[in-house]
């Protein structure tokens, strides 16, 4: 078994997962260099048993003992009520030096900053960092490392290398079909939020792309593996090679974790000899958990069908031998480190225990030694006696010197053992005795701030301009070219029959298009681009250019993203024009809103607010009709069925009750994805009255496969039930989302 690691040691972190202590248990001892878990809170995988707090603190003292680390999830997206408890639940974990947090809320993590500045935060695969642009925007937000999205390349992950922050990068496990947090797939069918721990995992069931064609898991990918591609990421200089899990079991965490320990260890004792697999290492791999088959993941690749499972992806039968082996050798107890020690027990004199223990020598009195009535201590006892461990943390080597005829209870003998252990235990905490604490903050703050003289002139400029001044703001959100033509229409038909500052019930309309339509629309005055939902590095200098273009189009007010790649990108080209936070960039809660207000001219509203949750948010734009982004995957479900054409369309799917989701095809940025759209639109028109009453301004209205004519005709009687107070029900499907009941 694998113990202490060198401090010397050079290669990559080992970092796996663990769903309860058990599991920890097994990771550590098969050779992890890290382990992440989670507790009762705050952990995208509310389903996983987690650990308790004493087992975290006690997960704590022994990681730190063997020079091991240990990160704990606080990654799920978090409403305001929930944020007050999290100073109170990392407190204890802080204070015993918890080794990091991975955050997906951006709120959060300002809030982490300010209530724990010791407390080095890892940004989640969630936050989708899908170039150096995030890394960047991370790295100078305060963050110590970065989880990149799994769908990029080996190049790009290079690229995000090369800035300077750590890594932290899958390479074994299961693997979602969408980038991570930009799914809503599980949220809106289920009700049941991936973003907050609880995915139901839809992708997993059947769909079919063309009617009469078989229902295949077309959204399901294959287990990643890169075992056979270790060599090319180690040399890729990543800090941290992470392997999926904590759903998993104990045998599972340690029988990963053990292989691919052998592996590392095996090409960085000698890089020039061949590497090579065995094929059993690869079968135990599957034997413990396999989903269909293994595949390497997006590093060598931008996509491929045969990622994708396509039969069913129900698990593999576990080898039960194997996993009991696997158990039995590595999770059932704690393996204490041996401290090597002189004891003495002297006749007339006191026992005395001495080691040293990283750089300083520790020596410990007991009673004093007896003379022997009868049988005297024996040599052989005392070191067996002290190879023990009460805790499971220590062990002692002892080199005795001991009088023939010395004496002492087994009581007295063991206090001076235990004695030596807690000073031992004591050492490690004391390493985190000047973490400091902000006991003043508080997670909720009031969001809509207004310029005052604490504010400095830009964000006072800043926080002026998410809502139309003069009544109420509408954001057109277009498609198509098509959809475009129909927008600017409208628009120009309601200013003509509406004079600014005619009424009180004036209202200014903005259109947004995407950027890729920027070159082939005519634009109007108030137009935004809206830039990917992914950003990648195949489709920044072509994004870079149409940006640069824009600069110079007096008719073009401003873009949108969905990501803080995007926001990085023209934060580099220095844009003068607005930016606003679109749907992906996620606020829920005051936290990422007062961010987004001191950082962007606006922000979009988490879809997956509440009636209920809007009083931190009410600066924001709310999304009051559309269909929903469910997904944005790297994976084409054109390709995965042999009919890509290499055409930006709108194809469907169908799913076992025959809902019919739209998905548009990306092919003409240079990084072919996919967005998949609810089946039905989400529509407030019904909740108008209780919208308008929480303070929210500004109303956006989105549209993907309606007609030009059905867009013109559901324009009319929003703006109508927006402005008008208009009664009469929608002619339309339509969905009220999580606005009335909330989400999971």
């Amino acid at each position: 078994m694998n113990n202490s690691r060198n401090e010397q040691y050079k290669g990559p972190e080992l970092l796996a997962p663990a769903g309860d202590f058990q599991a920890f248990l097994g990771a550590i001892n098969a050779g992890a260099d890290a382990v992440y878990l989670a507790g009762n809170m705050y952990g995208a995988r509310a389903y996983a048993k987690n650990l308790t707090e004493e087992e975290i603190l006690s997960a704590l003292d022994y990681a730190h003992i063997h020079g091991r680390k240990i990160y704990l999830t606080v990654n799920t997206l978090t409403k305001d009520g929930e944020g007050e408890g999290l100073k109170d639940y990392l407190s204890p974990f802080y204070f015993a030096g918890l080794d990091g947090v991975i955050v997906q809320d951006i709120g959060v993590m300002c809030y982490l900053r300010e209530v724990f500045p010791d407390l080095p935060i890892h940004v989640s695969t969630q936050a989708t960092v899908s170039s150096v642009y995030g890394a960047k925007f991370y790295k100078e937000f305060g963050a110590t490392r970065v989880v990149p999205a799994r769908e990029l390349t080996l190049p790009e992950i290079k690229e995000i290398v090369n800035l300077g922050i750590e890594t932290e990068c899958f390479i074994h496990g299961s693997m979602c079909y969408s980038y991570s947090g930009q799914c809503l797939f599980s949220s809106y069918l289920g009700g049941r939020s991936g973003n907050r721990g609880r995915c139901a995992g839809p992708c997993r069931q059947p769909y079919c792309l063309k009617e009469r064609a078989k229902d295949a898991y077309i959204l399901s990918l294959k287990d990643m593996c890169t075992l056979e591609i270790l060599p090319e990421l180690i040399d890729a200089g990543i800090t941290s090679f992470k392997i999926e899990g904590r759903m998993k079991s104990p045998s599972y965490a340690a029988g990963v974790t053990a292989i691919y320990r052998k592996y590392i260890d095996r090409y960085l004792s000698n890089p020039c000899a061949k590497y090579k697999v065995e094929e059993q290492d690869l079968r135990d791999l599957k034997n413990l958990y396999l989903r269909t088959d293994l595949q390497r993941g997006y590093y060598e690749k931008n996509h491929d069908k045969n990622m994708v499972s396509i039969s069913s992806p129900s698990y593999n039968k576990t080898d039960e031998e194997l996993s009991a082996k696997l158990t039995e050798l590595y999770c059932r107890k704690k393996e204490p480190v041996t401290i090597p020690a002189k004891i003495s027990f002297v006749t007339g004199e006191k026992a005395k225990l001495t080691f040293e223990f990283k750089g300083k020598t520790y020596e410990i009195e007991g009673d004093e030694v007896l003379e022997a009535q009868k049988a005297p201590l024996s040599k052989d006892d005392l070191v067996k006696r002290f190879a023990k461990s009460s805790e499971g943390m220590f062990a002692f080597d002892a080199e005795i010197n001991v009088s023939e005829d010395a004496f002492l209870p087994v009581g007295a003998i063991n206090a001076l053992r235990r004695q030596g252990e807690e000073l031992l235990i004591s050492h490690i905490r004391d390493e985190f005795d000047t973490r400091r604490i902000n006991d003043n903050s508080q997670f909720a703050v009031k969001s809509d701030l207004k310029a005052d003289a604490k504010t400095s002139g830009a964000e006072a400029k800043a926080l002026t301009k998410p809502n139309s001044a003069n009544g109420t703001g509408f954001r057109i959100f277009a498609t198509t070219p098509e959809q475009a033509g129909a927008a600017r229409e409208f628009i120009n038909s309601y200013e003509a029959d509406h004079p600014k500052n005619s009424d009180n019930k004036s209202a200014s309309f903005y259109l947004v298009i995407p950027a890729n339509l920027y070159s082939t629309t005519r634009q109007i005055p108030g137009t935004c681009l809206s830039l990917p939902f992914v950003l990648r590095s195949a489709n920044t200098e072509r994004l870079r250019e149409t940006i640069l273009r824009a600069e110079e189009d007096s008719n073009i007010k401003g873009y949108y993203v969905n990501q803080t790649d995007s926001f990085q990108l023209l934060k580099d080209l220095n844009v003068k024009k607005d930016i606003y936070g679109d749907l992906n960039l996620y606020v829920m809660n005051s936290r990422s809103a007062g961010l987004c207000q001191k950082l962007l001219n606006g922000y979009t509203i988490a879809p997956e607010c509440s009636k209920n949750e809007l009083s931190g948010v009410t600066a924001g734009e709310l999304f009051f009709y559309g269909r929903v982004p469910l997904m944005q995957s790297a994976n084409c479900v054109k390709l995965t069925t042999n009919s890509c054409n290499h055409t930006e369309e709108f194809v469907e799917i169908t799913d076992r009750l025959r809902a019919r989701f739209p998905i548009y095809s990306h092919c003409s940025e240079n990084i072919c994805y996919n967005t998949i759209y609810n089946s039905v639109p989400l529509s407030l028109h019904k909740h108008a009255g209780t919208v308008l009453s929480a303070g929210i301004k500004t109303f956006q209205l989105r549209f993907t496969t309606e007609s030009p004519k059905e867009m013109t005709k559901i324009l009319s009687y929003l703006s109508n039930v927006i402005l008008e107070g208009e009664k009469s029900e929608a002619f339309y499907d339509y969905t009220n989302g999580h606005f009335v009941k909330g989400v999971l």
